[in-house]
């Protein structure tokens, strides 16, 4: 989770992981009682006062980091029942989850949510609108930018494929390390000790290990799992997938004929008059 120190591998405490949650949870709780669009969504949303705190990093975590979670569910449970009496709110039906987490998780530089990483060195690749002004600033920068390739082998010119250079410390677990039982036991452990919404996670595998993981399911997946996807960890035929492992020496020499994107002012139409610039940040028009 995101915090003033960053997410849960940073958390040097019990006590500031409970200062961390119990903020967020008020964050959450008053956000549920603002005006909804639409009349029913409102009701729904202001009786149930659903929230999803979530944690991101969970696999660069120490042990004992990881141990603070079940304590801090009971405790952020217990908070909600006596600060909803206080401020005469309902009870929140939902408090905590594990979302997928994408760019939350890349931005800190730790891995997305329950996962372990998918490799030491990667291309991070993203789709945007080709006519998209994003596009050229990459371009300018010398990120490698190609239109997407269809199945059959033609292309979409309407879309653009922007690889980017990635990487994860050393000692960081990666995903060809574990099996896809070591995956699941860890959803299973978090869905046991933490989240109340299903942990949402792709279990990378490996074609071998079908037979385990069918066999696995049939025991495990009623009690420990509420939603799962899988994806085989590599030779699984996609093109210009979202990631890709590369050698240090090939993510080396991207990162040396790539310039960092510090500003995105040039070239943009921005309407520093409209009302929405009201606070100092104008949208992309």
């Amino acid at each position: 989770m995101l915090s003033k120190r960053g997410v849960l591998p940073n958390i040097e405490s019990r006590e500031e992981l409970l200062d961390v949650v119990e903020l967020l949870y008020k964050v959450n709780k008053h956000a549920l009682r603002l005006p909804a669009p639409y009349q029913k969504t409102e009701e729904i949303v202001h009786k149930n006062m659903r929230m999803g705190i979530g944690i991101t990093g969970y696999l660069q975590a120490s042990e004992e980091q990881k141990s603070w979670l079940s304590d801090c569910y009971e405790y952020i449970r217990d908070f909600d029942n006596k600060y909803s009496e206080i401020n005469k709110m309902p009870r929140s039906v939902k408090l905590t989850t594990v979302k997928p987490s994408g760019s939350l998780s890349l931005l800190p530089g730790v891995t997305p949510g329950a996962h372990p990483a998918y490799a030491r060195y990667m291309y991070r690749r993203i789709r945007v609108a080709a006519s998209h002004i994003l596009v050229d600033v990459c371009r300018k920068n010398g990120y490698p930018v190609e239109y997407v390739k269809r199945f059959d082998g033609t292309e979409d010119y309407g879309t653009v494929v922007i690889t980017f250079p990635y990487s994860y410390p050393e000692g960081t677990r990666l995903a060809k390390d574990m099996t896809a039982l070591d995956q699941l036991e860890v959803i299973k452990e978090l869905q046991t000790n933490w989240s109340d919404n299903s942990v949402s996670c792709t279990i990378y595998y490996k074609k071998e290990e079908l037979p385990a993981i069918q066999e696995y399911l049939s025991k495990h997946y009623k009690n420990g799992h509420k939603t799962l996807s899988f994806l085989l960890h590599s030779e699984h035929g996609f093109i210009q997938a979202p990631y890709e492992e590369i050698t240090k020496e090939q993510y080396d020499n991207l990162v040396a004929n790539t310039k960092p994107i510090t500003s995105l002012s040039e070239g943009l139409d921005l309407d520093e008059s409209d009302v929405d610039c009201a606070t100092g940040a104008c949208p992309i028009r």
